[in-house]
C-alpha cells in the first residue's frame, strides 16, 4: 500500500497542501511550529477514514475535542483530506481474492455542525472511474485494510512503549512453528546493534537484553537502545503498511540513526513499506531518501512542497557548498554581497536582540553572480523566506520589498580604536607611519595594504576580525543592519 497523491485542507494549522508523486521514503522537514506533526497526523486520519465519506460518518464531538482539528478552531469551512493509494495485486489478492493492482482516489469532505463532526465523499474513484453499486462494498474492504495497515509511532509515549512491549512478547511466546520470526527480529536487532548480542523475555515477562554478555532489563537499558529497539520492531511488523514517525532520532546516537534511515529505505525501494519521517536530524536530512516535504509557513497557515533529491537541487547546493539541513531547519534565509561577512551581521542582530539560532534566521554570503542565481533557483524549489543584504540591482524587481541596499562595506563601521586593540590581540602591530595612514585612508583599504606588507590575505582574516570587532558594544551598528530586523521581525510577525 502506497500514497502517491495527497490532499489537505484546513486541518489544524495547515491551510491547504497538495503533493503528487510521491515517493516511498518521505522525510518531513521544517522549523519549530511549521506543521510537521499536523501533517503525519492528517495522513494517519485520511487513512484510517478512506470509507466514512461513503458511510456519511457522524461523530459527536461531547468533550470538544474534534473542533481542535479545524485550522484555527474555525468550523465554518470545511475540512478535506484526500488522495490517490495504490495497492499491488498481492494486496488485493489477500483482500478480495482478485490478482490485480488496485487505485483507489478518495477525498472526503469533514464538516462540523451543531456539536457533531460530519463525513462526505467529494471524490470517489477506483482504477480511474466512478464505482458502480457492485464497487462499493470493494472500496469499503480495501479502506478497512488501509486502516489497519498505518502505523504512527510517536516521539515517545509510555503507553506506545508498554504496548510495543506486549506485541514483542506474544511474538516471543507464539507457537514453536512461528517462533523463528522473534529469532530472526533478534538477528536484525543484534545486526543493528552489534552490543546487543541477544535478547529473551524473563520471568515477571520483562525483556533482557544480553548487552556485553551481561543482562539489562530494558527498563535499565540506555534510552537510545529502547528507542532503536522499539523503531526496529515497528519497521519489522510493517509489511505492506505506511509508517508515520516522528523524530525518531531522540536518544539516538548519529551511527544508529544512519542504520535505521538506511533500514527503512532498502525496505521501502523493495516495497515493503512506505514511510514518512519528521526530523531535526542533519544526519537523515542528508541521508538517501525518495522525498523530502519541506513545511512552510505563511500569514499563520501551514503548507508544503515536495521535492525530489534529484540532479537539481544537489546540483544546486553543490554550488552552493551549503548542507540542505542548514537550510530547511530555519524560517529566514539571509543572503549578504560581499560587503558583510555574516558573522559581523549575525553579531550585530544580536545588539538588535535578534539572536539568529533563536529565531531561525541562517545568514550566507554569496559571492558571484552564479552564486545568486542558485539562491534563487533554490528559493523556488524550497518556497524559503529570503532577506538580501545588499545586491538590491541583481535580483527581481519583484524581490526588492525584500532587499536592504547596503552600500558600504562592514569595516568602514568599525572603531578604529576597536580595530587596533583587535589587530594587537591577534598578534599585529602597526608601526606609526601605518598609524598615520589609519586616519587618511579608508579603513578596508588599510587593512588590505597593513596586511600585505606581513605577506598576510586580507580576506582570510577578514572574518575572525570582524567577528572580534562587531562583538564590542562601541562599534557602530549600521542603519542597514536596523532595517535588516525590521524586516526579520515583520516577516516573524506574519509567519
Amino acid at each position: 500500500m502506497k500514497i502517491t497523491d495527497l490532499h489537505i485542507q484546513n486541518f489544524k494549522s495547515i491551510s491547504e497542501i497538495e503533493l503528487n508523486d510521491i515517493g516511498g521514503f518521505n522525510v518531513v522537514v521544517g522549523y519549530n511550529g511549521y506543521g510537521k506533526t499536523n501533517f503525519l497526523t492528517a495522513v494517519y486520519l485520511f487513512l484510517r477514514n478512506l470509507s466514512s465519506g461513503i458511510e456519511k460518518k457522524s461523530i459527536e464531538d461531547r468533550n470538544n475535542e474534534l473542533l481542535l482539528l479545524w485550522k484555527g478552531y474555525d468550523t465554518s469551512s470545511e475540512m478535506k483530506l484526500g488522495g490517490r493509494v495504490e495497492f499491488t495485486s498481492e494486496e488485493a489478492n489477500k483482500i478480495l481474492g482478485k490478482n490485480a493492482p488496485i487505485i483507489l482516489e478518495v477525498e472526503n469532505e469533514v464538516k462540523y455542525s451543531g456539536g457533531y463532526a460530519e463525513w462526505t465523499v467529494n471524490r470517489l474513484v477506483i482504477n480511474g472511474s466512478p464505482p458502480g453499486k457492485d464497487d462499493l462494498q470493494i472500496v469499503k474492504k480495501i479502506s478497512d485494510y488501509a486502516s489497519q495497515h498505518v502505523e504512527y509511532v510517536p516521539i515517545f509515549d509510555q503507553t506506545y512503549f508498554d504496548e510495543t512491549m506486549k506485541r514483542m512478547m506474544d511474538m516471543n511466546s507464539s507457537p514453536i512453528n512461528l517462533r523463528r520470526y522473534w529469532y530472526d527480529f533478534v538477528n536484525l536487532v543484534s545486526k543493528t546493534i552489534p552490543e546487543i548480542k541477544g535478547m529473551e523475555f524473563w520471568e515477571g515477562r520483562k525483556l533482557v537484553l544480553n548487552v556485553y554478555d551481561m543482562p539489562i532489563y530494558i527498563d535499565w537499558a540506555a534510552s537510545g537502545f529502547q528507542r532503536v529497539l522499539l523503531m526496529l520492531f515497528i519497521i519489522w511488523l510493517s509489511g505492506n503498511k505506511i509508517l508515520l514517525v516522528e523524530e525518531p532520532e531522540i536518544n539516538m546516537h548519529p551511527t544508529l540513526q544512519s542504520k535505521i534511515v538506511k533500514l527503512m529505505k532498502s525496505w521501502t525501494d523493495s516495497g515493503v513499506l512506505q514511510a514518512f519521517v519528521t526530523t531535526h536530524s542533519p544526519y537523515i536530512v542528508s541521508s538517501t531518501v525518495d522525498s523530502y516535504v519541506v513545511l512552510r509557513r505563511n500569514q499563520g497557515s501551514s503548507t508544503a512542497v515536495l521535492v525530489k533529491p534529484r540532479e537539481g537541487l544537489k546540483n544546486v547546493l553543490s554550488i552552493l557548498k551549503a548542507n540542505l539541513s542548514d537550510i530547511v531547519f530555519n524560517r529566514i534565509i539571509i543572503l549578504t554581497d560581499s560587503n558583510a561577512e555574516p558573522v559581523v551581521v549575525s553579531n550585530w542582530l544580536r545588539r538588535l536582540n535578534i539572536i539568529p539560532e533563536d529565531s531561525g534566521v541562517q545568514i550566507f554570503k554569496v559571492a558571484s553572480n552564479l552564486e545568486l542565481d542558485n539562491w534563487l533557483k533554490l528559493r523556488k524549489m524550497l518556497k524559503l523566506d529570503m532577506i538580501f543584504l545588499g545586491m538590491c540591482d541583481s535580483i527581481d524587481v519583484s524581490l526588492r520589498d525584500y532587499c536592504v541596499p547596503m552600500s558600504r562595506e562592514v569595516e568602514s563601521y568599525y572603531n578604529k580604536q576597536v580595530l587596533l586593540n583587535v589587530l594587537k590581540n591577534v598578534g599585529i602591530s602597526p608601526d606609526d607611519k601605518e598609524l598615520k595612514d589609519l586616519g587618511k585612508e579608508e579603513n578596508l583599504k588599510w587593512l588590505y595594504n597593513l596586511m600585505k606588507k606581513r605577506g598576510i590575505d586580507y580576506n582570510q582574516l577578514r572574518m575572525s576580525i570582524g567577528e572580534m570587532i562587531s562583538q564590542v558594544d562601541t562599534v557602530e551598528i549600521p542603519k542597514e543592519i536596523e532595517i535588516l530586523a525590521n524586516k526579520i521581525k515583520s516577516i516573524q510577525a506574519v509567519n
